[in-house]
């Protein structure tokens, strides 16, 4: 779900200021819920915020910054209207990796990841029971 890079060259530099950068995928339908996502989400991976955002419709990216001088990046993508996605999707780059950290920090999971035509996924649900869901895209050629 994150991608975390280091800036600066000393690695005792590099731990003090952390760039995390957080995909999302949503159809129109789905905008309402987007500001609650991520919410949600942000809380849940324990990235606390300066100052209090919403979701602006139309909004591509969200910058944010923590009191450590870390800093949250939030890509935000409109998916066609005839998206076959029936939630927001968070992307990651290891679903087994932040399933288990989702777990460990109190999310509550609809089923196991399971291998789709998108990908590795895994649905998971907010305190709302909104659901929302956490992939890993792949590409199944044959070669």
């Amino acid at each position: 779900m994150l991608i975390e890079e280091y800036n600066g060259n000393e690695q005792a530099e590099a731990k003090k200021h952390r760039t995390l950068s957080l995909r999302v995928s949503y159809t129109i339908g789905l905008t309402d819920k987007l500001n609650t996502a991520l919410h949600f989400v942000i809380n849940k991976i324990g990235f606390n915020p300066l100052e209090e955002f919403a979701f602006i419709k139309g909004l591509k990216q969200i910058t944010l910054y923590d009191a450590g001088g870390n800093k949250l990046i939030i890509d935000l993508q409109i998916l066609e209207t005839d998206a076959t996605t029936e939630s927001i999707v968070f992307h990651t780059d290891d679903c087994l990796r932040d399933y288990h950290k989702y777990i460990v920090s109190g999310v509550e999971f609809i089923n196991r990841p399971e291998y789709k035509a998108a990908g590795l996924q895994v649905r998971f649900i907010d305190d709302q029971d909104n659901c929302y869901t956490l992939l890993e895209e792949r590409t199944y050629t044959e070669s």
